[in-house]
């Protein structure tokens, strides 16, 4: 069987989110993520400069966003060329095998992602390589079999589940799928790929919540871990680990659905993960328009979400209290289309705390000089005992 293209230039809105939404990191720093983890960030070897690897991840976006293949490889080989100092031979060499890999793999997500959601009417997947004399033949192998798409052997073997690869995977309907012949899992060929390698399209662009489904708290601690001790770097120019990273990407996508919630009925509403695990602790918790109660373990590390109606997302004095209360790691307030994160980072002083009492005293009561309280959370800020982002 041959494949309609070789190269997929197509215009993609969901590659081109895909590639834009990496973390951009260091060499040293990517090869320190977990290898689940590591088709979330983006690198390139023998470049360091932050700015530099923002700006190469941004030409391959074009690719998806509609731009020819070649003048993004020429773009793409300029810059490879000025920032490692490899000749033009190289530097074009470099260019390919870079976009061929990020390219096919933000596809390769957007593809997957679609045919995800169409599982109902078409169930079975079908594998299919380009059919020319490059074809290796393990990927030969596997050309026209037909498996069901809930079957676990995708998870290793959906394309491009090596390097170079360029096969693709066409969903079928029960009718097409009888007609080319259905294998069984233990029927499959199962051709190893290269130590080096790790990608899967199941994985790759979802949230955390997806992501943790199916892996006990021990794996998802394993893993996390690993991405909690690696920096990576926003399009701000700030740092963050990569967990963080990816905390405040779930965070954001929350926020929308949770914001659109309370707009509607003017009701807070809050969620609690796990910071360890990034499992949820519980259900959505809806309040009314001045407060939500949710149940925080004392003893546990957690990351809190919540909404405010009144279009402020700065946190309450009631919400410095309970933040400082639990073991949180990362606090997000959603009003609105913004988003704010903050944390305490060291105990206040007595007297701050105090203050803090009597503000919360005073909102509750209707009568808080909000001047005098944003005063007070600005001078908390600048001298490290919180730290507040907003992030959107």
């Amino acid at each position: 069987m041959t494949a309609k293209l070789q190269i997929e230039t197509y215009p993609n809105e969901a590659a081109a989110d895909y590639i834009r939404g990496k973390a951009v990191a260091d060499p040293k720093n990517f090869g320190a993520l977990p290898n689940q983890l590591k088709q979330r960030a983006f690198t390139v070897a023998g470049i360091e400069q932050m700015d530099a690897l923002r700006k190469l991840r941004d030409i391959i976006a074009k690719l998806p966003e509609g731009a020819n293949w070649d003048n993004v490889k020429k773009d793409l080989a300029a810059e490879i060329s000025i920032y490692t100092g490899v000749d033009a031979k190289a530097a074009k060499a470099r260019a390919e095998h870079t976009l061929r890999m990020q390219g096919f793999q933000a596809y390769a997500v957007a593809r997957h992602q679609q045919q995800v959601s169409t599982v109902g009417s078409h169930p079975y997947w079908m594998y299919e390589t380009v059919g020319d004399n490059r074809v290796r033949a393990g990927h030969a192998a596997l050309d026209g079999k037909v498996l069901r798409a809930d079957d676990p052997w995708w998870k290793t073997h959906y394309p491009p589940w090596d390097w170079g690869c360029r096969c693709i995977v066409i969903a079928l309907d029960e009718e097409d799928a009888q007609k080319f012949g259905i294998s069984e899992h233990n029927d499959m060929p199962t051709p190893e790929r290269s130590d080096s390698y790790s990608f899967d399209a199941s994985d790759a662009g979802i949230s955390i919540d997806m992501l943790t489904q199916g892996r006990d708290d021990a794996d998802l601690r394993l893993l996390f871990n690993g991405a909690r001790k690696a920096t990576v770097q926003r399009d701000d120019g700030t740092n963050e680990t990569m967990w963080d990273y990816m905390l405040d990407r779930h965070m954001e996508k929350t926020a929308g659905r949770l914001t659109s919630a309370t707009e509607r009925d003017g009701r807070e509403r809050a969620l609690v993960l796990d910071y360890l695990t990034g499992k949820p602790i519980g259900e959505v918790a809806v309040g009314d328009e001045r407060s939500v109660v949710v149940d925080i373990p004392r003893n546990r590390d957690v990351a809190t979400l919540h909404t405010h109606p009144n279009g402020d997302n700065t946190p309450s004095p009631g919400d410095m209290l309970e933040g400082f209360a639990h073991s949180g790691k990362a606090e997000y307030i959603a009003a609105g289309k913004r988003l704010r994160r903050w944390t305490w980072l060291k105990t206040p002083e007595p007297e701050d705390a105090k203050r803090i009492k009597a503000f919360d005293a005073d909102n509750n009561a209707g009568r808080i000089d909000i001047k005098a309280y944003n005063e007070f959370l600005r001078r908390l800020a600048t001298t490290g005992y919180i730290k507040m982002e907003e992030l959107s």
